[in-house]
């Protein structure tokens, strides 16, 4: 039997009265049925719908939503633990609605692929209504018998149409095998996530040609797009121009301004601000003082690392060869998750235990150790998955997911029972500090991690045991 999906009330206060909130996993039904009920409506302060709350809303609810899905109103009569709230006082003001999510029927992802001379884009996506609804009514599409799939022409013409026609209802991913180098594209790609307003501007063009002549990586432009528009439409009124003309104690209020939102960590701060700049003096050439913009504090934040019996628990746990030797990799090796999606067959020296990382970040090549136990691994895999050129290969070809890594990872730890909780990277965190622990000097670490300096790789000196478990508490004392 399927499971139904369940929406959760919980009651809030607003400035239009007591408000009923629904969360819910996005299902088109349920979105299909809140457009059926007028009373129903999206709120931007609650970022979710919401319905007047008085002593029928729960039945008409549950009347409403009857035949598709569980109304669930455990946390509506919810007492708090502690009636408190943040108070600011003073005249804060704070950016709302700036770049709202838009609502998706379900996403798709465009493949390419080569069927004897002919290139296509294959259209992927699992088995949806909504989309295949959306699919079939595109102009710029085509079935392909043979491959049973929508297919879009590989010219920049019919993708921008395409694009422009279909990100209003779905969400566009790319294959790794797919580069995209159009600056309208790009743009189309990076905006496709946000409602486009009547004052919603668009960051020029020339600023991802920009970028991209520095060479910097795709997902280094997504995030400096992203936090130069959301610069741009944060001043409604506006115009690019004058936007264009802040000086620096407008950038500085605006910064602080995304330091008073509770939403915004002091590292996203220093990334906006590293995108500002490059905006204002790398692309616009501004002779304004951009060193004056303030930067806040960061905290010393330490690395997750789990102990080496602990990693070993988590491997163990691992059935498939391949997802073993893909997290057995990243932490016998040190490799960084974009590092390991991009090794070839070739870059494994198995005589010299030795692994060659082309174009690692800051485009920098290294070699780095190949464990015994890695090695006994990667032949395991070899001899039965038998790769062609990338050392780990998709489901379409060219690169693995990284999402399929990070969901590998966590059903490990998970079957494990290692309590403690970490991402991908936590793995490579692992391999640094269990080397200072056992005694490797800090610029070999330094050198094997890929750091451009030893002052990054030092952060590994707070998470070591080694030096720790020689200093005895003074509490001890009281035992004699």
């Amino acid at each position: 039997m399927k499971k139904r999906t369940v929406i959760y009330l919980n009651h809030r206060k607003s400035k239009q009265g007591d408000r009923c909130i629904l969360f819910f996993k996005q299902n088109p039904d349920i979105l299909k049925r809140i457009q059926q009920n007028g009373w129903i409506r999206w709120s931007s302060d609650f970022n979710a719908f919401t319905a007047p709350s008085n002593e029928k809303t729960i039945g008409h609810l549950i009347d409403v939503f009857d035949d598709i899905a569980e109304v669930n109103s455990t946390y509506y009569h919810a007492k708090l633990k502690e009636n408190t709230e943040q108070v600011v006082i003073g005249d804060t003001y704070y950016f709302k609605g700036i770049l709202e999510k838009k609502d998706k029927l379900g996403s798709i992802t465009l493949v390419p692929h080569k069927n004897d001379n002919e290139r296509l884009i294959v259209v992927s996506f699992k088995a949806n209504k909504n989309i295949y609804e959306v699919l079939s009514n595109c102009q710029w599409l085509h079935w392909h018998k043979e491959l049973r799939a929508y297919t879009l022409l590989p010219n920049r013409t019919t993708v921008i149409r395409f694009l422009e026609e279909v990100t209003n209802h779905l969400r566009i991913k790319l294959h790794n095998e797919l580069s995209i180098v159009d600056y309208r594209i790009l743009q189309l790609l990076f905006e496709q996530a946000y409602q486009k307003s009547l004052y919603f501007k668009s960051c020029p063009i020339e600023f991802i040609k920009f970028m991209q002549l520095k060479a910097y990586s795709y997902n280094t432009i997504n995030t400096y797009y992203y936090y130069v528009l959301r610069l741009l439409n944060c001043y409604r009124q506006n115009s690019l121009t004058q936007i264009n003309a802040f000086n620096a104690d407008e950038i500085n209020d605006y910064h602080q301004k995304m330091i008073g939102e509770k939403n915004f960590s002091k590292q996203t701060i220093n990334q906006s601000v590293n995108a500002i700049k490059l905006y204002y003096k790398g692309y616009l050439k501004r002779e304004v003082s951009l060193e004056e913009v303030v930067r806040p504090r960061t905290g010393k934040v330490l690395p997750k690392v789990w102990s080496q019996e602990e990693i070993k628990r988590i491997l163990d746990c691992i059935d498939n060869i391949k997802h073993k030797t893909i997290l057995a990799i990243i932490y016998g090796s040190g490799l960084r998750i974009g590092e390991l999606l991009k090794l070839r067959i070739e870059d494994i020296d198995s005589k010299r235990m030795r692994m060659r990382i082309l174009g690692a970040k800051g485009k920098k090549d290294r070699y780095t150790i190949i464990g015994n136990y890695t090695l006994d691994l990667l032949r395991q895999y070899y001899k039965k998955y038998k790769p062609n050129k990338l050392l780990f290969e998709g489901q379409f070809g060219g690169h693995y997911s990284t999402t399929s890594i990070s969901r590998i990872l966590y059903h490990a730890i998970k079957k494990s029972g290692v309590s403690k909780r970490g991402g991908v990277h936590s793995l490579r965190h692992s391999f640094a500090t269990h080397l200072l622990e056992s005694g490797t000097d800090l610029r070999y670490i330094q050198e094997l991690l890929g750091h451009n300096s030893c002052t990054t790789t030092e952060i590994y000196t707070y998470v070591s045991n080694k030096h720790i478990e020689q200093i005895k508490s003074p509490i001890d004392k009281f035992l004699a």
